[in-house]
């Protein structure tokens, strides 16, 4: 810990080494949160391959045919892609431009993170304003085969991008820690 002695008005000061960096970690909310949305996520893959199970049956046993088979499992895409945003901003997980991160370093890499965050966070702001001015535009609407009604497909772009917003203002203010690296397979 100790090495050589650095002279200063007040005398010799001792140089320390710097500890470890504590690394950060998620609120609770964010965290129930994330498995919130990684069970529907789930949900929704079981849905999909379920429905897509049925189709290939059908066509072997007609008397299984049903319509509303292949709207659930294009519904179910849907869902999926809209309620991961959130998670994938927050865990680093959204497709991003690393060269920057090679080029860029120190300060100016802070800056370039915390205005790709805000960039990101105005962007699903917006998106759930929109999604929020279609479940209004079409409260009584609902779907060809399964009747599902269009406001509650709509609000799972909502959910979605409202937690992108939420995590990208996170990650704004977390700019100066290094990320970390995603990996899907992981156990939370």
């Amino acid at each position: 810990m100790t090495a050589d002695p650095v002279a200063s008005p007040s005398g010799p000061q001792p140089l320390v080494e710097p500890g470890p960096q504590r690394q950060w970690r998620e609120p609770r909310v964010l965290r129930i949160w994330a498995a919130i949305e990684l069970w529907i996520a789930c949900l929704a893959v079981m849905t999909i391959f379920l429905s897509v199970l049925w189709q290939v049956i059908s066509r072997y046993v007609p008397a299984l045919n049903w319509q509303g088979v292949s709207e659930l499992a294009n519904y179910s895409l849907i869902v999926l892609t809209f309620i991961m945003v959130g998670y994938l901003i927050g865990n680093n997980g959204h497709i991003v431009i690393q060269i920057v991160d090679y080029l860029v370093k120190g300060r100016a890499l802070t800056v370039v993170k915390a205005i790709s965050a805000a960039c990101t966070a105005v962007i699903c702001a917006l998106m759930v304003w929109e999604a929020y001015e279609l479940i209004r535009a079409y409260p009584d609407r609902r779907t060809a085969a399964l009747e599902i009604p269009l406001w509650l497909l709509y609000t799972f772009p909502l959910v979605g991008f409202l937690s992108g917003a939420v995590r990208a203002i996170v990650r704004i203010f977390l700019a100066g820690q290094p990320d970390e690296f995603f990996d899907a397979a992981e156990a939370r």
